[in-house]
């Protein structure tokens, strides 16, 4: 999988220490400590989440991980972005298209390779999202959408995901993140790409 270590634009600086590769147990966490947050009720609006929610997940990820060295910005939030791009690009092929289908035991969209091929033509994100596991599903369709785990439907939480394609309540500033696939966390593939902080000059 690439995650973009080699193709930094000449444009960009990178501060060392702010560089961080992600591990799939690290994955695990964040996508526990999102569901936690929306559990607690408090953090979890209509709209996303609330002012501050960053830092919380920072706190949550020390609890879990100590000595994890996670910090909200950029290394939480460039995760989230992700979470939240490859959610919704499993969403589109579900929902906007036929021909794919969820295997729910494999927690993965599986399709002919000849349907994914033109459909990532036009839509970048899904890039290496098929057959691939992705088993944080389940869990991150209550973080990014309504539950409506009990709606009609053989496909189960890919009729939840929908929501997400309709209400969009992440807005986050940027892509660029990479084709990212999720895995399990007794796998050596995370979910997330290396975090830096954002370039803010020379990039348009």
């Amino acid at each position: 999988m690439d995650l973009g270590m080699n193709s930094t634009p000449t444009t960009a600086r990178r501060n060392k220490k702010d560089n961080h590769i992600w591990t799939p147990i690290e994955d695990a966490f964040l996508v526990e400590a999102l569901n936690e947050l929306c559990v607690g009720g408090y953090w979890k609006v209509d709209n996303g989440f609330r002012s501050g929610y960053l830092g919380q997940l920072e706190k949550a990820m020390e609890q879990k991980l100590p000595g994890c060295g996670l910090k909200a910005v950029p290394h939480i939030e460039s995760c989230v972005k992700t979470l939240k791009k490859q959610t919704l690009a499993i969403s589109d092929m579900l929902t906007n298209s036929s021909g794919f289908a969820w295997n729910d035991e494999e927690k993965m969209v599986v399709c002919k390779k000849q349907v994914f091929d033109d459909w990532v033509k036009v839509h970048n994100s899904a890039k290496g999202l098929r057959n691939k596991p992705f088993p944080h599903y389940d869990t991150l369709v209550e973080v990014f959408g309504k539950d409506r785990a009990n709606g009609k439907g053989a496909e189960g939480p890919a009729e939840v995901i929908e929501d997400l394609t309709d209400n969009n309540t992440f807005n986050f500033e940027g892509d660029g993140l990479g084709d990212i696939n999720f895995s399990s966390p007794t796998t050596q593939t995370p979910i997330c790409p290396p975090s830096t902080r954002p370039n803010k000059r020379g990039t348009k």
